[in-house]
């Protein structure tokens, strides 16, 4: 009978031994349920904005390409990573908001992605040229606003937001030094998108960016008397009697930012000249100017009273044919 008691104890001791045993090969060492699933589902994925090498103004240009203005120095040109991505579960048709972020960093642009569901990556690079972002209190404006129409501080993080991201990236406007609002900006977009990428094949993701630039060079020559204006895409020079020749290039953004970084995009703008003479006739002139993608254009202006005038326009990419238009104007 002793043996039977010893028996059953044991048999008990044993039961109570293997109901206690299972939670505790189920917990990590500080009681916790450990989540190497929950981890295994989910990798970093880095992201790497790249420039296709073609895509350099420099080389479309050639070697007669001139320096910009020194309106910002070298050493203080910027370069800013603007990034939205969104993601797609196994069930879902569409595509959500999953997280955005802007960057002057680009080791920093890394972020979770779950392996079981695709991404989309959108990004947009602004390198300062001429102009100079604006920023309010480390804000910055057009076109890094957020949500609804918010200004976006650079943290080299990102923000996880099912409700908002950043919302301006493919449109024209920026904001440039002291809060003015253009469409055609003196400094540098590239622009490049992912679709479709799972964390499953790769840690890394390269975004090629394609540039969305023009250039022109104005050559005007002052006039003989009085004052001459010329506009373009929201843009002007002025000279006066005696100025010296205005001999400057800039690089500049289009206002559609896809479409722009589309091989052969091209664009038709307006010159308008404007001659006030001594006397205050105004003589006004406009000319349809083709702004092609990555290609900089030569514009030659010069007035000269009651002689036919020319203005001469020709694009100086180091093997490309050389178009020359002239336009004889009577003022």
């Amino acid at each position: 009978m002793k043996k039977q008691v010893t028996w059953i104890g044991l048999l008990l001791c044993l039961l109570l031994f293997a109901a206690c045993e299972k939670p505790v090969l189920d917990n990590d060492e500080d009681g916790k349920k450990p989540n190497n699933a929950k981890q295994k589902l989910t990798r970093v994925v880095r992201i790497h904005p790249k420039e296709l090498r073609i895509e350099t103004i420099e080389e479309a240009i050639g070697t007669k390409y001139q320096p910009l203005s020194r309106a910002v120095s070298e050493d203080r040109k910027r370069k800013f990573y603007a990034v939205n991505v969104y993601e797609k579960k196994p069930n879902d048709e569409n595509y959500s908001m999953y997280a955005y972020g802007l960057f002057t960093s680009l080791s920093k642009i890394a972020l979770k992605m779950n392996v079981n569901n695709l991404y989309k990556v959108e990004c947009l690079i602004v390198e300062e040229g001429d102009d100079e972002l604006f920023a309010n209190e480390d804000e910055f404006s057009a076109p890094f606003l957020h949500g609804t129409n918010k200004g976006t501080k650079v943290t080299n993080s990102f923000v996880f937001s099912k409700e908002e991201n950043l919302n301006s990236l493919t449109k024209g406007e920026t904001t440039v030094a002291k809060g003015r609002t253009v469409q055609y900006p003196r400094l540098v977009k590239l622009y490049g998108t992912v679709n479709d990428f799972s964390p499953k094949t790769s840690k890394e993701l390269t975004v090629d960016m394609k540039r969305s630039v023009f250039g022109l060079h104005f050559k005007v020559s002052p006039p003989e008397e009085g004052s001459l204006v010329i506009n373009y895409i929201g843009w002007r020079i002025s000279l006066t009697k005696g100025s010296e020749t205005y001999d400057h290039s800039s690089v500049y953004s289009f206002s559609n930012i896809p479409k722009a970084c589309e091989d052969g995009y091209q664009l038709t703008m307006e010159v308008k000249v404007t001659w006030t003479k001594d006397d205050g006739t105004v003589e006004q002139e406009s000319k349809q100017l083709v702004l092609k993608r990555n290609v900089m254009t030569v514009v030659e202006i010069r007035v000269e009273g009651q002689k036919p005038q020319g203005f001469t326009l020709n694009e100086e990419p180091n093997d490309m044919k050389t178009e020359k238009v002239e336009w004889n104007l009577l003022l």
